[in-house]
Formats: C-alpha cells, sequence, structure tokens
C-alpha cells in the first residue's frame, strides 16, 4: 500500500477544517455568493499547494511559463456549492503531450487522494479553442476560465484569443447554447413550476443565470453581469432579479449540500418540507408551510426565468442585422404601436396609456398574437411593473370585450395566458389568480403548480379540436367555448384554502362571472362547471357503469346534455393537464363509458339506448368470432352475454374471444388460468386470471398478494364473474424491476406464481420485499398530508355497499385492504383500484354472506376500524 504524499495529508487536513469553517460560515447566516466565494478561496490554497508539490516532484524540471492550471465553470466562477467536484484544465504549449503528461498524472491523483471531485482535462490552445466551437459544454466551462496557478502569460494569451474567437463566431455559439440549454431543460423540467425542481439545472435555476453570462461573454466579450448593466445591455430590473434569484438559489444549493453531506441538487418533497422548516416557514390557513416555502422558491425562479430570457432575446435580435434594423424600420398599426420585422413595442404615448389601462394591454396582445411578433422588452417591462403597482381595480367594459372575446377561441390562447400572467394583467381581470400564483399542490399526482396547471388544462382543452375521436368532435362542436375555457381556467382556484377548494372554486367562479359581466345562464353554467369539475371524473372511476343507478344519479345532477359535452371536456382536459400520462387510455375509456351512457339520458331515445347500441354491436362482433362449432355450443352465447361492458369497449372482439377460449379450458382438474401482456400506451404489464371458483377462496386478495410479493406495483384492477362461478380478473401492474417491456420469461413467471398463489390449497401468505428505508423514504412518509379515509355508500347501488378508500400507497396495501373484508365475510363483487403516483383510490362493491347489503351501525363501525388498522400496518413481512 503506497504512502499518501505529505502535502495530500495536509491537504486533507486542509479541507476537513475549510469545510467545517463554510458550514460555519453558512450556519451563521452568510449568504450564498459569500459562502461559494469562501469555500472556492480554500480550495484555491489546497489546489495551489497539491500544484507545488506536484511540480517540484517532476524527474524533469519544466519550464514554469509552458503551462498554466485554469479552474473552470463552477469552480472558475467561484460558486462552488461546498460538495460540487471542482473542473481544472491543464494548458500548456511549447512542450510535447509526452513531457506535460507526468505533471498532469500527479496532480491529478494528489487532489483525487486529497478528497476533492475533479473534472479534469489537459488541452493545447489550440485543441481548447477547437473543442469549443463544436461542443456547448466546453465552451460555457471555458467561458469562466480562472487562473490558479502557472503561467500568466500562457493565461491572458489564451483568454484573448478565446474571447476574440468567440466574437467572430458569436452568432452560430449563441445558437449553440441555447440549444444546449433547452435540451437540458427538457431533461430537468422544461417549466418553472415543476414540483421536483433542480436547483441547478431546471428552468429559472442557476443554469437561466450563468446563461447571462454565458451569452454575454460569447456576443460582448463581457459576462459580469453589473459590467452588462454599466454597458447598456441588461436593464437594473432585469440584473435585480438575477442577482435575487442568484443568492437565494445559490443559499438553496449550499443548504441542500450541508444537510445531505453530498452534491444534491435536486429539491424533492423530502427535502421540500426540509427547507420549509429550516426557513421557519409557518404556513398560512389551507397552506402548508412547504407550500409557502415552495411558493417562495417558484416567485424567485420566475424572475429569473423571464429575466434571463429577456437578455437572451436581446442578444439574439442584436446579433442579426434584421434585428438591429428592426427598430428602424417599424411602422405604426395602432395608435401608439409600431411594427418591426420581429418585434411590437409601444411609444412613448403608447407606453403611457398601457401603464394604465388593461385593455390596452390586451389589445397590444391581440395585435401581437395576430402579426406573430414578440412584444418588446422595454414594452414588456413597463406593462409588468405598472400593472404590480396597479392592484385590484376598476377593469373597464373595452377590458372585459376584449378579454372574452380572447378567450373565446382556442388557437393559441394557452400561451397567451401564459403571457398575460406573466405580465399580471390576468390577475387584473380575475383577481383569484394573484393568490393561485406560485402555489404548490403538495401531493405526487400533480406536476405543475396551481396557476400553471389550469392555464396548462385550457390548452389541453384546445388541442383536443386537431383530434378526431370523440373528444375532439364534442369540443368542435361547443358553441359556448368561452365558459369552457374559463371554467378551465378558474377550476382549481380554490386550492390553498381551508375550505373544500371546489367550494371555493363556486364562490370565486361566481363572483369571477359578476365581474365580467356574464349573464345568469352563463354564470349559472360557470358556476356548475366549477363546482362539479370532479364530479364526472369521480363517478366514472368509483362506481361500475354497467349498473343503471349510477348512471342515472350523474344524470340527474348534471341536468343538461350542455354541460354534459363541457364536463367531459373539462374532466380530459384536467387530467391531461395534470402531467404525461395522467390522461392514460384506460381512463379515458371509462369517462367516455359514463359520456356515452349519460347522453342517451338525454336525448329522445330511450334512455340509455345509443350506448346499449354501442355494445350490442361489440357483442355481435365478438360473436362473429367464434368458429361454427362454437357458434352450436350454447355455452358461448351464455358467456358472451355476460361480458360486462367495459371489457366490451376496451378490449378488441379478436382478443375477447382468445381469453373466452381460455376459460372454456378451465376444469375442475384445472381450474386456474393466467396470462399477461404488455401494454405500451400506458408503460405497464395488463395480468389476467380466469378461475373455476369452487368455493369461496378470497380470490381478490390472493392475488394482489401474489402480484406484490413478485415487487409489481399494481395501478388498477377490475374483477367480475361469469356464468358458472367463473371469476375473470384483470390487473395492470407495472414491474420495476424492467424499463420497458419485460421479457416473456418474465411475465411466465408472474402467471406461474398467479396459478400457484390462487390454489386454495395454498394457506402460505405473501412474502413481499423489504425495503431499505432511507432517510429520503422516511422523510416522504412524514411529509404525507391526507389522512386515510374510508366512506361506506348505501344508496347508489340497489343490491350493494359501495366501500371507497382513500390512502396513500405503499406495499401490500391492496393486499391487506381486500384480506381485511374477507376476514370479516364480505363477498367482494366489484373492485375498481386507481393509482395515481403515491396515492391510491379503491372502491369495492360488496355485500354480507347472504347477499345483503352491510347497514348495521355497529359492523360498519368495526369495519372502518378494521380496514383503518390494516392501512396503517407498515411493517413488511419477512
Amino acid at each position: 500500500m503506497s504512502t499518501l504524499h505529505p502535502q495530500v495529508v495536509k491537504a486533507r487536513t486542509q479541507l476537513l477544517d475549510a469545510r467545517a469553517k463554510a458550514a460555519t460560515l453558512h450556519y451563521s447566516g452568510a449568504s450564498g455568493p459569500q459562502l461559494c466565494f469562501a469555500w472556492a478561496d480554500h480550495v484555491d490554497v489546497v489546489v495551489n499547494g497539491l500544484i507545488e508539490a506536484s511540480v517540484q516532484n517532476l524527474p524533469t524540471p519544466l519550464d514554469p511559463n509552458c503551462f498554466a492550471f485554469i479552474a473552470l465553470g463552477g469552480y472558475g466562477r467561484r460558486d462552488l456549492a461546498p460538495f460540487s467536484d471542482i473542473d481544472l484544465m491543464l494548458l500548456y504549449r511549447g512542450v510535447t503531450e509526452a513531457q506535460i503528461a507526468p505533471l498532469a498524472r500527479s496532480i491529478a491523483q494528489m487532489i483525487v487522494d486529497a478528497g476533492l471531485q475533479l473534472g479534469f482535462s489537459i488541452r493545447t490552445p489550440f485543441q481548447a479553442r477547437q473543442s469549443a466551437w463544436t461542443d456547448a459544454t466546453i465552451l460555457t466551462s471555458l467561458a469562466e476560465m480562472r487562473l490558479i496557478e502557472g503561467s500568466e502569460t500562457l493565461f491572458e494569451s489564451f483568454l484573448n484569443s478565446f474571447r476574440n474567437g468567440c466574437k467572430r463566431r458569436s452568432g452560430r455559439l449563441a445558437v449553440m447554447i441555447e440549444k444546449e440549454r433547452f435540451l437540458e431543460r427538457q431533461k430537468f423540467g422544461e417549466t418553472i413550476y415543476l414540483l421536483h425542481p433542480n436547483v441547478k439545472r431546471s428552468r429559472g435555476c442557476l443554469r437561466d443565470v450563468q446563461i447571462v453570462r454565458w451569452i454575454g461573454f460569447v456576443c460582448f466579450g463581457e459576462k459580469d453581469p453589473e459590467q452588462l448593466v454599466e454597458m447598456g445591455l441588461l436593464a437594473q430590473e432585469d440584473f435585480q432579479a438575477i442577482r435575487d434569484g442568484y443568492q437565494y438559489l445559490l443559499r438553496l444549493r449550499n443548504e441542500l449540500h450541508f444537510g445531505t453531506g453530498r452534491a444534491q441538487d435536486s429539491l424533492d418533497r423530502s427535502k421540500q418540507v426540509e427547507m420549509a422548516a429550516i426557513m421557519q416557514f409557518k404556513g398560512t390557513d389551507g397552506v402548508l408551510p412547504v407550500e409557502e416555502f415552495m411558493q417562495q422558491f417558484f416567485e424567485f425562479t420566475s424572475e429569473v426565468r423571464y429575466s434571463s430570457a429577456n437578455f437572451v432575446g436581446m442578444a439574439r435580435s442584436r446579433m442579426s442585422v434584421v434585428g438591429f434594423l428592426s427598430r428602424f424600420l417599424g411602422w405604426p398599426i395602432r395608435k401608439g404601436i409600431r411594427l418591426g420585422l420581429n418585434e411590437i413595442w409601444a411609444t412613448r404615448s403608447g407606453l403611457s396609456r398601457l401603464q394604465t389601462d388593461p385593455a390596452k394591454v390586451l389589445e397590444l396582445m391581440q395585435v401581437s398574437n395576430r402579426y406573430n411578433r414578440r412584444i418588446e422588452h422595454r414594452t414588456w417591462r413597463t406593462i409588468r411593473q405598472a400593472m404590480l403597482r396597479r392592484r385590484d381595480g376598476h377593469v373597464g367594459t373595452e377590458a372585459i370585450d376584449r378579454f372574452l372575446q380572447l378567450i373565446s377561441e382556442p388557437g393559441r390562447l394557452g400561451e397567451i395566458l401564459r403571457r398575460l400572467h406573466e405580465l399580471r394583467v390576468l390577475e387584473q381581470i380575475i383577481p383569484s389568480m394573484r393568490h393561485a400564483r406560485c402555489l404548490l399542490q403538495f401531493n405526487e399526482y400533480h406536476k405543475y403548480t396551481v396557476d400553471a396547471h389550469c392555464i396548462r388544462s385550457v390548452e389541453c382543452a384546445g388541442e383536443f379540436a386537431k383530434t378526431d375521436d370523440v373528444l375532439g368532435r364534442v369540443y368542435r362542436g361547443l358553441k359556448n367555448k368561452m365558459i369552457l375555457h374559463l371554467a378551465l381556467l378558474l377550476h382549481d382556484l380554490g386550492k390553498g384554502f381551508i375550505e373544500d377548494h371546489s367550494e371555493v372554486g363556486r364562490v370565486i367562479a361566481d363572483e369571477t362571472a359578476r365581474l365580467l359581466k356574464l349573464s345568469d345562464v352563463d354564470r349559472e353554467l360557470l358556476v356548475f362547471l366549477v363546482h362539479h369539475h370532479l364530479l364526472m371524473v369521480n363517478t366514472a372511476f368509483r362506481f361500475d357503469l354497467s349498473q343503471k343507478d349510477p348512471i342515472i344519479h350523474f344524470a340527474k345532477q348534471v341536468g343538461s346534455l350542455e354541460r354534459l359535452q363541457m364536463l367531459m371536456v373539462l374532466s380530459c382536459a384536467d387530467l391531461d393537464a395534470v402531467g404525461p400520462g395522467a390522461l392514460n387510455e384506460w381512463k379515458l375509456n371509462l369517462i367516455l363509458q359514463l359520456y356515452d351512457a349519460t347522453e342517451a339520458q338525454f336525448r329522445s331515445d330511450s334512455p340509455g339506448q345509443r350506448f346499449l347500441d354501442i355494445v350490442a354491436t361489440q357483442r355481435a362482433a365478438v360473436m362473429a368470432h367464434l368458429t361454427a362449432t362454437e357458434h352450436e355450443d350454447p355455452w358461448w352465447t351464455e358467456q358472451i352475454d355476460a361480458i360486462p361492458s367495459g371489457y366490451l369497449i376496451s378490449i378488441k372482439p379478436n382478443e375477447l374471444v382468445h381469453e373466452l377460449r381460455r376459460m372454456h379450458q378451465l376444469t375442475t382438474d384445472r381450474p386456474v388460468q393466467a396470462w399477461g401482456k404488455f401494454l405500451g400506451s400506458q408503460d405497464a404489464i395488463e395480468y389476467v386470471t380466469a378461475v373455476l371458483q369452487q368455493q369461496s377462496s378470497g380470490l381478490f386478495h390472493r392475488i394482489a398478494g401474489a402480484l406484490t410479493s413478485q415487487g409489481l406495483s399494481i395501478l388498477s384492477a377490475e374483477i367480475h364473474t361469469q356464468p358458472g362461478r367463473i371469476a375473470w380478473d384483470r390487473f395492470v401492474v407495472q414491474d420495476p424491476d424492467y424499463e420497458g417491456t419485460p421479457p416473456p420469461d418474465r411475465i411466465d413467471q408472474i402467471c406461474r406464481h398467479l396459478v400457484l398463489s390462487i390454489d386454495p390449497q395454498n394457506t402460505k401468505p405473501p412474502v413481499f420485499r423489504r425495503i431499505w428505508k432511507t432517510k429520503s423514504t422516511v422523510d416522504a412518509a412524514s411529509a404525507r398530508t391526507q389522512p386515510t379515509q374510508i366512506r361506506f355508500d348505501n344508496s347508489t347501488s340497489e343490491h350493494h355497499t359501495i366501500i371507497s378508500v382513500f390512502a396513500y400507497d405503499r406495499i401490500g396495501l391492496l393486499y391487506d385492504i381486500s384480506k381485511a373484508m374477507f376476514d370479516l365475510s364480505l363477498d367482494l363483487h366489484v373492485a375498481k383500484v386507481s393509482t395515481h403516483l403515491d396515492q391510491v383510490v379503491d372502491v369495492f362493491y360488496v355485500t354480507d354472506m347472504e347477499c345483503q347489503k352491510v347497514t348495521e351501525p355497529t359492523r360498519l363501525y368495526t369495519l372502518r376500524q378494521t380496514l383503518l388498522r390494516a392501512i396503517e400496518t407498515v411493517e413488511p413481512r419477512a
């Protein structure tokens, strides 16, 4: 075992001491830049000592003028976080690579041995420049270069040649930097409102501060924001927003590093809770401390994103000849408004009107949209500052009329609303938008803040117009799209209050309708849509749609075909705006099934006839796939007549026949069949079981336990019993052991395990995987804010008690719930299970063993307590 060089031993001690001092400095309240600069200075001392030792130990001395050690990236900027790696380049000239290699090997080894994470490169000036012209990562890293040790002459010569080379290629290099940043945002979060942001790479975070420096250096030869202000290139307001965001984000990043003892840039849910406590957020009525903290976070990042984007856009415009001449070639398009080749802007008199009248801002936005020109930065900034000062005030009839006209058509409505929101104009017209700005929804289901989600849902509805399915046809046929779009914009604004957000939303919708001077008819429709925006989803996902009672009850609540159509589009847009994959094929089919069944209630044909016709057509299609021999067997007719409507609508006829043939093979000697297939549209696997039930054997909990014991996560489940006591159950699961399609052997393995587990002679309980409880998983569990809910419904179904369970998901949860029901001698007839990331909504239709509803209060109390105990069981089985 080799002995460490004395300088390395000294460096380790220095780093330990320096990190302790840095922690003391941080916890004493030092700003983010203060601490990072101090830590970078400590690292400089250590690295300088190691370089000196490496040079002295060289077998053949080198000319000190032939090399330079240069700090790059964050280390070059000196905003080095406590546990970040350091980027170092050994620049050399006048010697060969073989001659410089011993120094490179020595210093790299020493730095790593000292305990620093190192990114290291060895280049000549020519190699460094050539790499930068084609690689944005190298380019931006070199833009932050700083001499650590070595030839100052070599460093200055390289810096000047690099700066001049950037200026000659400024247009191309700026585009390359923007493209690289766009790709990074795609990976780490294109929207600033992503709920698991990366404080370094997500939009509005530190990368957007750094891009101002990089574009400034490439285009203007200056990267210091203060100097860019002096040069008239960066507006003072933008500089202040970038500086404030930079200080806030650096301090937050330092806290993440010290809190975990490693490089940590991801602000996940458990870290959000920690940060809220550390920063002493107390919360308010209806807003948790963590939601208050994240609202502040998004306010800072939105300002950074806005100011950074403005600077980059200005630089792009200046670099373009067309952009430069545009200001001199503008022509008047409205009073006080000029139209250029790329931008639209207000004259001095126009700015005066824009600052006092939201109607003029909406007019400017309409012109900007019509001519596809972006609003010039000075005009944009002036409007924004004026709206920030204006607060709630009277909005004139002209502004209301323009706004209602704007939201009546889809077009680029989502983008326009987003821009109006950034300008603070939207909250002048809809005051409740101010409360929702940057408001976090602290759960794993929603991916965006309340305001971003509402605007995104309007955008999703507009996208339905491009499709040729039922959803697209219904949306295009709506005569009053204005009310639908307004309802989507308002539907979640009731969040962040103590009361149920749908009830608060009802009040907001009524107040907004009166502010906008809507007719009584439109006001009633708007209030209904906002108040009941969850009605259709809850009905479709929680009730057995093959029964008439839920359909009739839902139809009575809706009341008209117009309301049904709007509610269907609103429900789908709301789901789609939650995040990628939230509106999957399974959920859409359930909503459409409810829509079809309810639509017939409002038409002239007999109740449910249109839906029944669709079901009958599908049933006939299944019959058409039978062979002549099968047609003669009454077993097939009996089975096909009993296929549930949900299966007929969502499964292809040939696949249903294939599954029925499997069921036909069931015998008392071979009473179980199981098969599976990968569902690409859901990125999940569907397992189906067919069981010839010889006795009440608790089939559902056995299947749930078998799947969970194999490490599978159950996303949804449906059960059904065919004639002849054949249980026909479907489970959609995710397999964390495989990304994408699992191999056939894995699916076969699961199917064999299902068959074994369903055997009534098998009395062994399932064994679930042990999952190591890391600090983050414990913190995530402690961050859960919603209580477990168990609801009983004895009115919706004529023959069954409906049990709805709302709980946080965990390993074995569905097994524990269904096993508890079995142990209480409840017969499970229908189960609808859906998982929303970390939360589950399970609905069970049950009776007692005499096929009666469970109505006796004492038994319902016992059932509730038993289920609560089962749900709150957290110890894994070994």
